[in-house]
């Protein structure tokens, strides 16, 4: 009997499918690795017409055409590609537009994506426009709420005597007696006078608590950024600043001696005199004591200043044009 090698079994239909698949497949795959290194999407933020929408709408809104400018700012965000600063800062441009077209509840919503997008630069100026167009809107708990959020800071709790009582809240804001008191010293003698007196605490109370209402309501609206107040503000500041340093610096070291007072008074006798029907009645240096001080003292603290103004104008860099000044209105 003749002996044979057995046949071999030939490959079954589905491993040869299998090898066709994965041929197909990794040749599918390199096309498609090569497609996407040779094409690159275009880079929306660099297209010369949406560069122009942006730099035109910057135009309109300078030239006053503020609609023409909203909807040109709107398109740029709509195709610009640029980063979420640069994009924060137009739609912060745009909240602008609308705020000025009184358009406040579109304002509102740029500010808010503006704020979303972030931009450090812009995050309290952001703040403060939001509590505006929300104060604008008549969403007046709104504001009140943005407005603290946005000045919420660690308050110093000050040592309260135990006897130091709360008048009245507003809101979270408690005022003691401390407090009333302390608005009392601060004000003009003038206005001190008028309100003298337990019976008149009440009604600085309720002007307090209105001022502070009415002050709350302008920071809201912006005045408190407004150049003519921050200009006066400025001016006002400076004056109080140089008056704390008079006080200071010249008005309390100046020292009374009976020495001085007695001298002053024998030199201006004349101006202490009481006047009479008859002509005038001559007082003792003790009689006219309180008079002779308050003079002699107002004379050293005049002379004072005067000798303060004359060094500091010789020693600093000053040139006057008189002549200019006399042209003036």
């Amino acid at each position: 009997m003749e002996l044979r090698e057995p046949p071999k079994k030939p490959e079954t239909n589905a491993t040869l499918l299998r090898t066709v698949v994965l041929l197909q497949g990794l040749g599918l795959l390199g096309l498609v690795i090569v497609a996407l290194l040779v094409w690159q999407p275009p880079h929306r933020g660099t297209h010369p017409e949406t560069n122009r929408d942006r730099e035109l709408a910057s135009k309109l809104k300078a030239a006053g055409a503020l609609d023409e400018a909203a909807v040109l700012y709107e398109s740029y965000l709509g195709d610009a590609d640029e980063s979420r600063e640069a994009r924060a800062h137009v739609a912060y441009s745009l909240g602008n537009t609308y705020l000025e077209l009184g358009q406040y509840e579109k304002a509102l919503r740029w500010y808010y994506t503006a704020e979303a997008l972030g931009a450090d630069d812009l995050k309290q100026t952001l703040g403060e426009r939001i509590v505006m167009v929300l104060e604008r809107m008549g969403r007046t708990q709104a504001a009140r709420a943005a407005l603290n959020e946005r000045t919420q800071v660690a308050p110093d709790t000050p040592q309260r005597a135990a006897s130091d009582k709360v008048l009245a809240k507003l809101g979270e804001h408690a005022i003691y007696a401390s407090d009333l008191q302390q608005r009392l010293d601060d004000l003009p003698p003038e206005l001190k006078e008028r309100f003298a007196g337990a019976d008149k605490r009440e009604e600085f109370l309720k002007k307090t608590l209105a001022d502070e209402l009415i002050w709350q309501k302008a920071q809201k609206l912006g005045y408190d950024k407004d150049p003519v107040v921050r200009r006066r503000l400025e001016a006002l500041y400076k004056e109080l600043v140089v008056g704390a340093f008079v006080e200071r610096e010249l008005v309390d070291k100046i020292e009374l001696h009976d020495t001085d007072l007695k001298a002053y008074f024998e030199a201006n006798r004349a101006r202490f005199e009481t006047p009479t029907e008859k002509g005038s009645k001559p007082r003792t240096f003790d009689q006219a004591k309180q008079q002779v001080a308050n003079e002699y003292r107002m004379q050293r603290i005049q002379d004072a200043y005067r000798e303060l103004i004359t060094r500091e104008l010789s020693s600093a860099p000053i040139t006057l044009y008189p002549e200019n000044l006399k042209s003036t209105p």
